[in-house]
């Protein structure tokens, strides 16, 4: 045995036991077993003494699964139902025993001998494809009546269902807007997963406990014989033996590492991080690695720290911050490309849905007073505090200096501008404030105007989950709620009318989330009348809507945390001196408030006296295509960075001014696509807008030459132009557009359409109501028909983004 390979043994010994294994158990593993097919490395047996796995380990620098075939022999000889390929630091699993299961896939720990036994039993009963289970908008109906599957959530199940049965994908991201119905869509997938037996235990992720007991509420209904429970309270209980689906925030699972001492690595099958954005650093990426399952992340604001960034090169200069990068991107932790994840559903398309609108955009009213004019600036706004003159920004506001009048001024605007709901009174609004001590004080501002109109809802405030359901059902009389970071995310009030910023906000993932509250859409009933909401307006008394449209630098890559960066201390009241406060180093508000130890110092923050007023009102509508901030995705993306290139480039400017397809196709074949910062390419495009169109069409439309045509157009051209050239009769156009509109938009009759296995194409329901494959023996020039299609671009283009899903 080589050194290099004795130091591997060690750290494979060590993860073992750190799996449960007893390394001193001869009853549990052998080591350097002779076997008629060689020296296997590592036996792990059950408790009957029979071989569970054999483990193959090979030196550090060694790739693991280059042994496979080695293992196998002997796994054959000891009729071993499992096999594990290691180095120390990486690991291969393979479920030998299943005839199905044909390759190994890489696990992040060990499995234990519970791990082992559990899926040895599984193997008795295999699990059926995704695919075979039929997901219709009715899926839930019967455990709900009211419930339907959308057509967005339709096709976000199947992405995961072909990725998962056809490319053997064990990751899975879904980027989709705030609104969307993300709890619902889990629910579905977790019940198609538990249904073919994909999987029989799940766990289900989130951020914080009021999320935790929001998403019993729909789990309790849809998987309600699965027992769906909630982690932190059925581990006192007893309850979680008997549940499938376990909910839990992060902080439960990291509380003296319970995830180990509650779960093997192998316990879930399946575990959803919702707002994966957020669980998948520090601590908390240990837990989520831990389980060796498949993963599905859901959230409305992926973070990218891939994105504008020349890897290659940073790979060379800097291998380290490239791994800390990969190590925090949403997309890559999920196994997609930068920008692309698994499916994507935007404020956009819910607004533009042919099936919809199911959201709604803002009226955005940016209302700022004379001392945020001024603390916008670039000076600040500038002050005399005990003699001296002191410049503060817009982000120090209530922070390092109260401004009472000024907080009144934006208090009296809000109650002028609010929308009212259809019995005149003002809409259900929530205000976001600076922290919580700010909360405080704009909700005794707003009940001096208007006894009984406000309450605060933070995490400092008792029982704070429960105002902000009661506030959400409509069990409180008052229509205000002020916050801080509390109600950002994960909070679901479908009449919402107004969403107030009293504080700036720098980050985009933070104001989408701030945003979404309202896009929801709500039907108001009053007596026998119905009023639909239309928008919501985002009352915005600190310019955030601008400096996300004006000033944000969306090219830049994002900026990775130092190390050691803590969140700064949050501002707290002393109650016995009236203007003396608490401060911790920086003197930053937030929603998290903990006493200081007793050693902090103090100091005074000073508290403006003077009169503030009302400078300036705009009042802008969002239209269909959103705020910048919305579209930067890889779309917004493209779009901005085709725009410089045009700029630079005279020769694109003239070829689009000739709309000279060719030239434009050659222009950016040559020098647009494939740069290493966002990788576009024709395939990406497809996916990305949902539409089959050439290159030409999307420069088109990115350079306001025309709009991108929808792929129903695209469709309609395509078989209208192969009509007129074979002039089809009636009845076969129809055949026609039935068979192009279909490989436009599933994945598998396109792969059919191609390989001309029509008798499963035109097997489905939309050829049966005309004629079933009998009918298609009487269409005349058929092959040729359908030759001229495979050879339309509409075809090309759905074959490309194909080829880039598999």
């Amino acid at each position: 045995m080589s050194q290099n390979e004795a130091f591997s043994r060690v750290l494979i010994d060590h993860a073992l036991t750190e799996s449960g294994w007893n390394l001193l158990d001869p009853q549990q593993v052998r080591f350097e077993y002779n076997t008629t097919s060689g020296r296997a490395d590592y036996l792990l047996l059950d408790s009957l003494g029979r071989v569970l796995c054999v483990l193959e380990a090979k030196r550090e620098d060694f790739d693991p699964y280059d042994a496979k075939e080695q293992a196998r022999g002997y796994a054959e000889n000891l009729q071993a139902p499992f096999v594990l390929l290691s180095n120390g630091r990486e690991h291969w699993f393979w479920n030998f025993a299943r005839a199905d299961q044909r390759d190994a896939y890489r696990i992040e720990r060990l499995p234990s001998r519970d791990d082992l036994d559990r899926v040895r039993l599984k193997n008795l009963r295999p699990p059926r494809p995704l695919l075979t289970e039929r997901i219709g908008p009715d899926y839930l109906r019967p455990l709900k009546p009211d419930i339907t599957l959308r057509g967005y959530q339709l096709r976000a199940i199947e992405a995961i269902a072909r990725g998962f049965d056809e490319q053997g994908r064990r990751k899975f991201l879904l980027e989709m807007a705030t609104g969307t119905g993300k709890t619902l869509l889990c629910a579905a997938l977790i019940r198609h997963f538990l249904v073919t037996r994909q999987a029989e235990r799940v766990l289900f992720i989130v951020d914080r406990i009021e999320l935790a007991k929001q998403t019993m509420e729909d789990f309790n209904v849809v998987l309600a014989e699965y027992k769906p429970v909630i982690f932190k309270t059925a581990r006192r209980t007893g309850d979680l033996l008997g549940s499938s689906v376990v909910v839990a925030t992060i902080q439960s699972l990291m509380v003296d590492r319970r995830y180990r001492e509650e779960f093997t690595p192998f316990y879930f099958d399946l575990v959803v991080n919702d707002e994966a954005h957020r669980s998948i650093y520090g601590d908390a990426r240990e837990v989520v690695q831990f389980f060796q399952a498949t993963r599905i992340g859901l959230t409305a604001t992926p973070k990218a720290y891939l994105k504008n960034l020349n890897l290659r090169q940073l790979a060379a200069e800097d291998p380290q911050a490239l791994e800390a990068r990969q190590l925090r991107d949403t997309y890559h932790y999920f196994g997609c490309e930068p920008g692309q994840p698994t499916y994507r559903y935007d404020i956009v398309d819910a607004v533009q849905d042919p099936e919809g609108p199911f959201l709604c955009l803002p009226k955005i009213i940016d209302c700022r007073s004379d001392i945020t004019t001024q603390a916008l600036q670039e000076a600040g706004w500038s002050v005399v505090v005990n003699e001296q003159e002191e410049n503060f920004k817009i982000q120090d506001l209530e922070r390092k200096i109260f401004t009472p009048h000024r907080n009144r001024v934006m208090c009296d605007a809000f109650l002028r501008e609010a929308q009212r709901d259809p019995t005149g009174e003002i809409g259900r609004t929530i205000i976001f404030a600076v922290n919580q001590t700010h909360a405080t004080a704009l909700t005794k501002t707003l009940n001096e105007i208007k006894p009984g109109l406000a309450l605060t809802i933070t995490s400092r405030i008792p029982d704070a989950a429960s105002l902000a359901k009661d506030f959400r059902d409509r069990k409180r009389p008052e229509r205000v709620a002020v916050s801080v970071d509390m109600l950002s995310t994960g909070y679901n009030c479908r009449d919402l009318l107004n969403v107030v910023l009293m504080r700036p906000v720098f980050s985009p993932t933070e104001y989408i989330q701030i945003k979404g509250r309202g896009t929801r859409l709500y039907t108001f009933v009053v007596g026998n009348t119905e009023y639909e909401k239309k928008h919501f307006f985002l009352l915005d008394f600190c310019a955030v809507a601008e400096f996300f449209e004006e000033k944000y630098d969306y090219a830049a890559p994002l900026k990775l945390p130092r190390p050691g960066e803590k969140r700064p201390a949050p501002v707290r009241y002393d109650a016995g001196e009236p203007r003396n406060w608490q401060v911790g180093e920086g003197g930053a508000g937030g929603e998290e408030s903990s006493g200081q130890s007793g050693g902090q110092s103090r100091r005074e923050i000073p508290v403006w006296e003077g009169t503030d007023r009302i400078v300036s009102q705009e009042v802008r509508i969002v239209g269909p295509n959103g705020e910048k901030v919305d579209i930067m995705t890889f779309r917004g993306s493209f779009e901005r960075d085709l725009k410089e290139f045009a700029e630079e480039n005279d020769d694109l400017r003239d070829a689009v001014a000739a709309e000279d397809d060719d030239s434009i196709e050659t222009i950016l074949q040559e020098r647009f696509y494939h740069r290493p910062e966002m990788f576009y390419s024709p395939d990406k495009l497809v996916v990305s807008y949902g539409v089959p169109a050439p290159t030409p069409a999307f420069v088109y439309n990115a350079l306001g030459k025309r709009p991108l045509p929808t792929k129903d157009k695209v469709v309609d051209d395509t078989v209208d132009s192969i009509a007129a050239r074979f002039n089809l009769r009636y009845r076969d156009a129809k055949w026609l557009h039935a068979t192009a509109e279909l490989v436009a938009d599933d994945q598998q009759a396109l792969s059919d359409f191609l390989g001309a296995r029509y008798q499963r194409l035109f097997e489905r329901n939309q050829f049966r109501l005309l004629g079933g494959l009998a009918a298609l023996t009487r269409f005349p020039d058929r092959d040729e028909v359908f030759e001229a299609l495979r050879q339309s671009s509409l075809v090309e283009c759905s074959r490309q983004a194909l080829k880039l899903a598999s």
